[in-house]
């Protein structure tokens, strides 16, 4: 039963990306699961991620050349009502920064924010030989609280350096982890169903999903680590403009390695990760997708 269930959640990270329509636009950010809850789906928790994304032109793809970073800083808690039963928030800041030659535009501020409620299917079942399995669903909302630009699409400027979408948003989401002694194996996913933006401007669905491979270490009393390796997927749909024209530049996937660690005292949590690009397609091509970071406090209660 063990090694079923291990088969069954490896195959179905490619299963599920095939199955979405992706997500919002090349450069845009897909809000995944957090690696820091890789052991703390089941409690309450409070935290704030931090995130470097930067993309790039591709130097064999002709056109102006120019470099964005995506810098985001999201206050997430998460609050368990029962057992079964939990709700949580996420709100993002952002800084957008785009460097062309000669030329710097930057916007910063908040961007959307998200409510979720999620139920345990199963919560933490034996399956025998000290294994276990937590699996919960969850299905939420994205409110256009972010700061949406209406005429930047008419200043040369793709949709994703928007803060906001201006839209609502429909998110259903999924968390399932499997423990095997002192290892576990994590897999997370949500979809983004997109609305139209108050201009009629339409984003694209996002998709994201993240397979995670780890391994407690218990140091002391207090003390816990827990490094992990794994990958992880995002899908950018295409955008549309309110004439109903393709927006050029949008649209793409992108498949990453991931690697990093959480260091746990008592209630405390920090974690490290670097996630890098093995396979990708932004943009058809025009835009590169280089390595990320995030850094993430938690606080558990």
């Amino acid at each position: 039963m063990t090694r079923l269930f291990i088969w069954l959640l490896l195959a179905l990270l490619p299963t599920v990306t095939v199955m979405s329509q992706a997500c919002c636009n090349a450069g845009g950010l897909a809000s995944c699961g957090s690696t820091g809850l890789l052991t703390g789906l089941r409690t309450s928790s409070a935290g704030l991620r931090l995130m470097r994304v930067p993309f790039t032109t591709n130097s064999n793809v002709d056109g102006d050349s120019y470099k964005d970073d995506f810098y985001v800083a999201e206050l997430a808690v998460r609050y368990q009502i029962s057992p079964r039963w939990k709700v949580a928030l996420q709100q993002p800041y952002r800084w957008n920064v785009r460097q062309q030659t000669g030329e710097t535009e930057t916007l910063q501020g908040f961007a959307d924010t998200r409510l979720t409620g999620s139920f345990a299917l199963l919560d933490n079942v034996q399956l025998g030989g000290h294994s276990m399995l937590y699996w919960e669903i969850g299905t939420g909302i994205k409110l256009p609280t972010g700061k949406y630009d209406q005429s930047i699409y008419f200043r040369d400027l793709p949709g994703n350096l928007n803060l906001g979408m201006g839209n609502m948003g429909y998110l259903f989401l999924t968390n399932a982890v499997f423990f095997k002694s002192k290892y576990g194996l994590s897999l997370n996913a949500g979809y983004q169903l997109n609305g139209k933006s108050r201009d009629d401007y339409q984003f694209g669905d996002q998709f994201t999903a993240a397979l995670s491979l780890f391994r407690e270490f218990a140091v002391g009393e207090k003390w816990k680590l827990v490094p992990f390796a794994g990958a992880s997927v995002e899908k950018f749909g295409k955008n549309f403009l309110p004439s109903g024209n393709f927006a050029e530049g949008s649209g793409g996937e992108g498949w990453l390695a991931m690697l990093g660690g959480n260091v746990r005292y008592g209630d405390l949590q920090l974690s490290l990760s670097a996630s890098r690009p093995f396979h990708q397609n932004y943009s058809s091509g025009a835009i590169v997708a280089k390595q990320r970071y995030t850094l993430e406090f938690t606080y558990f209660f």
